[in-house]
């Protein structure tokens, strides 16, 4: 449960619906966590934390940002009234 609350508090697995093709994020991280948050307490990671491997962090984290942001603009779009 501790991976998968991370998950989601970090926007990588952001919780949201489609509903009659109106998007809709159900959870908004009051204080969105670092990638590294969720990426650190897996094993399957730890190469990305060796000395020189920054940029994988960096990277990672960047495609987040952009996916969240991506998605709360769907919300803002799908969701205006007959403008």
């Amino acid at each position: 449960m501790k991976i998968n609350k991370l998950a989601v508090e970090t926007c990588y697995w952001p919780l949201y619906e489609v509903v009659d093709g109106k998007y809709i994020i159900n959870y908004k991280p009051k204080n969105k966590l670092p990638i590294e948050e969720f990426l650190k307490p897996q094993k399957r990671f730890k190469h990305m934390f060796q000395p020189g491997n920054e940029w994988m962090i960096e990277e990672f984290q960047k495609e987040v940002d952009k996916r969240w942001e991506e998605l709360l603009n769907l919300e803002e779009i799908t969701n205006r009234d007959g403008e």
